[in-house]
């Protein structure tokens, strides 16, 4: 009977993982450049994230561990009316029509996959049904890239260009992957009622600073020879991103 006794008060003693399934709304602070053309074909820095979080505590302490995978939604312009008198062309000096319009890979709506994991501390504010869960983490955001596929014709002669214009990339190497990847630190502060023995509600705000850019490419390709007549890339700006959140969470 002792050893019972002593078997199950050791599993009471033992952590388990929560799960905590959560809606969070973030909204940029910044641009995501400076350059007017290159900003407007990005992505709002409006995101409605949907996020599944697993998270335990260290044995007996009140810190733990978590991780989280989410989806997330960008509202995103369409490019049908860009224009062409606002971005480089492959000659300054001369003008140039909109020929045929070959391709645009992108939607009014963006789908990101969201990954992070971190620590947390738990911190008590009301014993019996308040307490307040700090978390700090790191994490990626893989962005689809954007494309803006036409050709352009030279005014006064036969000469076209194959133009591409890309948003959401991490380098203008022409073999770069389909996705741009943004890393960033995570800073959450979310408070917890407990409904009762398994179920809690949780409603929070939270920090996201980006370590990297975003950037856009640009190049011209003459179609009679092949060359690469102009190239060219923008830098963007880091990112910083504030949200609220609201979820349940299950013991």
């Amino acid at each position: 009977m002792q050893l019972l006794s002593a078997q199950e008060n050791n599993t009471e003693r033992k952590e388990s993982w929560r799960v905590s399934l959560q809606i969070v709304q973030h909204f940029g602070t910044n641009k995501w450049s400076n350059v007017g053309y290159v900003n407007d074909g990005f992505s709002m820095p409006i995101l409605t994230e949907f996020r599944d979080v697993c998270y335990r505590k260290i044995a007996e302490s009140c810190m733990g561990i978590f991780m989280d995978v989410s989806i997330g939604i960008m509202p995103t312009p369409k490019m049908k009316s860009f224009s062409l008198d606002i971005v480089p062309m492959p000659h300054g000096e001369k003008q140039y029509y909109l020929r045929e319009m070959l391709s645009e890979s992108s939607s009014n709506r963006s789908t990101h996959l969201k990954m992070t994991g971190g620590a947390f501390v738990e911190i008590p504010v009301n014993k019996e049904r308040i307490s307040m869960i700090v978390y700090t983490g790191i994490g990626i955001l893989l962005m689809p890239k954007k494309e803006y596929e036409k050709i352009l014709k030279e005014h006064g002669s036969n000469v076209e260009y194959q133009t591409r214009y890309i948003w959401n990339r991490n380098s203008k190497r022409k073999e770069d992957e389909d996705a741009a990847t943004s890393s960033y630190i995570s800073f959450r502060y979310n408070f917890m009622y407990k409904l009762n023995n398994e179920v809690s509600l949780i409603f929070g705000f939270e920090a996201t600073p980006f370590l990297n850019t975003l950037n856009f490419y640009g190049e011209h390709i003459n179609t009679f020879n092949a060359n690469v007549e102009r190239d060219f890339s923008i830098k963007g700006n880091k990112m910083n991103m504030l949200g609220f959140s609201v979820g349940l969470s299950f013991q």
